[in-house]
């Protein structure tokens, strides 16, 4: 059959590239075969560069700014209880010490740990616009209903509701944008997506010193009370918002319900979803088949376990100190306000160094030294600060701690996008890319129990702690480099050397341009029958393939 701009044929399952050639009339035509049913789809680039560039960036104005607002709510949400413990009212409420804070910080990771990967699985299988505008109204009506909290034990349930109905929502949005967009692009559009967190982190400490200031006590609710109600009920608000808008495909760029306005007509509908499938055939699979096997599949690879021991080593820096920057910085001798306000001050350093690194990634090899540098300046950061002397001043504990936070999360934001090139299966890449955000809360959860009462105020037992950590994360990313050349090594001996040394972005936008960078026989998908078996092993030895992975 040929590529339709009718909408019913959205849902296509296909699987099997087979070489994309020059048409009689000089379009470079792509031909897939699917090797799940044996259909065959043929796709015909008839598009112009500059057209495409005209469509994503009106793509960019539609999703990006949908996506990032989502992640903002998501990161208020998890990340304001931060600035709720310096509200004296609530600590002395719940009687709070470090012992319940940390298991508080425990129970919110265990409850992404458990749904992550299932909630991921069940996003695949329906409209990613329906499910993740579900999971906003459900964490967001949580986190409002934090405010009504009276004692210890509904604190720690409403704390593991929570990030039970958080879970899936980071790797599902990554998911969601790798539907739309090329290799080459996502990387960009990764880091404007993690910049709602970003942000989120930047500015959370100054609403919540305006909460705190203005609002305490008024209509009998306490400043803590006000902070969750009022980003709760924002995040209600918002979740009809994204149900509204978010496009659902390329085959169908509005929101799932809506039948009759689209974002973009049926000639632009085409380019967007094939221009998606020419870059990386594989997506052509559909994941709504996502089950355990693939699961299996993937867990029983070396690569995603690489990148899943750096992040659950590194990610406990951000996770013990997620819940008492305020605090921390409280114990300098700040007040309240002032408390609040300067914990957002290293969130905006984050921002220019994700932003700064996210551009340079690209062109630095190996990759992995990007996530290296991080860790490196986290590592020198923790030991400044466990080194200063106990009589130093506020002004340089505090620039010594703003230094260690800015480093932040950044090293898993550039892990994540790492991971990702790095898994050519579609399937695979969406379970992968769960595990590691299972292990940034498993990080969590270990971290979360780092910083202890009797460690006050200095915290060097912690702080040693979290320094021994930071060796082993970086030991994981020289090694998992090392792994990486290792087995391009072991590749280019089967199949030769590749004249591409440049990143899979990099060579996949060459690719897409060109009809002879691609005109080679490439098999992806799940053949389970049989079906055209024969006709990949007689084609298999018309090309070698040029996949490497990227250290």
């Amino acid at each position: 059959m040929t590529s339709s701009d009718s909408l019913e044929t959205k849902e296509k399952p296909i699987a099997t590239v087979n070489s994309l050639h020059t048409a009689e009339d000089g379009v470079p035509t792509l031909t897939i075969i699917n090797k799940e049913t044996g259909e065959t789809t043929v796709i015909r680039k008839d598009w112009t560069d500059e057209e495409e560039k005209k469509l994503v960036l009106k793509l960019d104005f539609i999703v990006i700014p949908l996506l990032f607002f989502a992640f903002f709510l998501l990161q208020l949400d998890r990340g304001n209880i931060g600035n709720a413990y310096t509200d004296t009212n609530l600590t002395k409420m719940l009687q709070l010490n470090n012992y319940r804070i940390n298991i508080a910080s425990a129970l919110f990771s265990i409850g992404i740990v458990v749904f992550e990967i299932p909630f991921n699985v069940v996003l695949q299988r329906v409209s990613p616009s329906v499910f993740l505008s579900f999971q906003i109204l459900a964490w967001s009506l949580v986190a409002a209903l934090q405010s009504q909290v009276t004692n210890l034990a509904g604190f720690y349930v409403t704390r593991f509701l929570l990030g039970s109905m958080e879970a899936g929502f980071i790797p599902g949005g990554l998911y969601y944008l790798s539907t739309w967009y090329k290799r080459s692009e996502l990387g960009l559009r990764h880091t404007f997506y993690f910049y709602g967190n970003f942000t989120a982190s930047a500015v959370s400490g100054l609403i919540a010193a305006g909460i705190l200031k203005d609002l305490s006590g008024v209509g009998g609710l306490s400043g803590w009370q006000w902070i969750f109600l009022l980003e709760g009920v924002v995040g209600i608000g918002f979740s009809f918002v994204f149900f509204t808008f978010l496009p659902d495909s390329a085959s169908h760029p509005a929101a799932f319900w809506n039948t009759r306005w689209f974002y973009f007509n049926e000639r632009e509908r085409r380019i967007m979803r094939d221009r998606v499938y020419v870059d990386d055939p594989a997506k052509s699979v559909s994941t709504r088949k996502t089950n355990h096997r693939d699961v299996w599949k993937t867990v029983k690879k070396p690569i995603p376990w690489l990148h899943f021991l750096i992040t659950v080593s590194s990610m406990q820096t951000t996770a013990a100190l997620s819940s008492y920057i305020p605090l921390i910085i409280r114990s300098f001798g700040y007040g309240v306000f002032e408390s609040n306000a300067r914990s957002s001050i290293p969130q905006w350093a984050s921002m220019v160094l994700l932003l700064l690194l996210s551009f340079s990634s690209k062109h630095i090899k190996p990759r992995g030294a990007s996530v290296a540098f991080v860790l490196i300046w986290q590592l020198a950061s923790q030991i400044a600060l466990r080194e200063l002397p106990a009589d130093a001043s506020a002004t340089a504990r505090f620039t010594a701690l703003c230094f260690l936070v800015t480093s932040g999360a950044i090293g898993h934001v550039l892990n994540t996008s790492w991971l990702s090139v790095n898994i050519k299966n579609p399937r695979e890449r969406s379970v992968a890319l769960a595990m590691l955000i299972m292990a940034a809360n498993i990080g969590g959860i270990c971290g979360g129990q780092i910083l202890r009462d009797n460690d006050k105020p200095l915290y060097r037992r912690a702080f040693l702690s979290l320094i021994i950590l930071d060796v082993v994360s970086i030991a994981a990313i020289l090694f998992t480099i090392g792994f990486y050349y290792h087995q391009n090594r072991k590749l280019a001996k089967l199949f030769g050397k590749v004249d591409i040394e440049d990143s899979r972005e990099e060579s996949a936008e060459k690719e897409s341009t060109t009809a002879e960078s691609l005109h080679e026989t490439v098999y992806v998908g799940f053949n389970d029958n049989g079906v055209v078996d024969k006709e990949e092993e007689e084609n298999a030895l018309v090309k070698k393939p040029k996949y490497r992975f990227i250290p």
